[in-house]
């Protein structure tokens, strides 16, 4: 029963009916939607790569305290390496068939969670568990995204929409290496972890709220040129109609 709830909520979701009015007014829709979910991408990944890379601001202030050595660092970040490898073969197959906007803010919460968690503990077994399962849920947002880009935009443009995505890692960096590092610098390597995993919540509530899963999810068609066709079929019909 509470597998199939689970399966159920990450579904894809199911098609709304169209509502609109005109073609205008769909691709006026359609345009605001793109715009979203290519934002929300963007912005929600460059946070799934603060709460990743935090771990490397630490460090310094982490062996230089004797909480960790650098040979058990180095065992934790391999860890996250091999969790990430394998969820982004597992997660790639999920997320296209998932509501990939539930999908992608499952993991950035989960990895977002650990961050926080990872600010109150000195084990190193228990550090080691939690950051590899932050690389598991870690690998479930680079799958949402390019389903979202292969849903939401045609051919002709996703690949120039996909380029401008695929800078939202150097985003993450930018910001962890800037307010992460300035918070360590300030407050010490646990607030570090800690302003990663709030930086990570926000990303998470950008995501739910602005990346939608597929143009159908609001009632809008797949493809935006099965509308003006269609448009241009009635003002066919209507013209025909005034001469037979």
């Amino acid at each position: 029963m509470i597998l199939k709830s689970v399966i159920d909520f990450y579904r894809v979701s199911t098609p709304k009916s169209c509502n609109y009015s005109s073609s205008e007014e769909i691709k006026k829709k359609m345009r605001i939607y793109k715009w979203s979910t290519f934002l929300s991408a963007t912005f929600g990944y460059g946070m799934y790569y603060v709460c990743r890379l935090s771990l490397n601001v630490v460090k310094k202030p982490i062996v230089e305290e004797g909480i960790f050595s650098e040979t058990e660092l180095g065992i934790i970040g391999s860890v996250l390496f091999f969790t990430y490898a394998i969820g982004k073969f597992t997660n790639g197959f999920m997320a296209d068939r998932s509501n990939i906007n539930r999908f992608m803010s499952t993991g950035l919460l989960i990895t977002s969670l650990v961050n926080l968690a990872l600010g109150f503990t000195n084990s190193f077994i228990l550090f080691a568990v939690l950051w590899g399962i932050s690389g598991w849920f870690q690998s479930m947002g680079a799958a949402s995204c390019v389903v979202g880009l292969s849903r939401w935009f045609d051919d002709k443009e996703r690949g120039s929409f996909y380029g401008f995505w695929s800078a939202s890692h150097n985003i993450g960096e930018a910001l962890t290496f800037i307010i992460v590092a300035s918070i360590v610098s300030a407050l010490g390597w646990r607030y570090g972890f800690w302003g990663a995993g709030l930086l990570g919540l926000l990303g998470t509530l950008i995501i739910w709220n602005f990346f939608h899963d597929s143009p159908e999810s609001k009632g809008l068609p797949s493809n935006i040129k099965k509308v003006q066709t269609t448009e241009k079929q009635r003002i066919i019909m209507r013209l025909k109609s005034k001469f037979y």
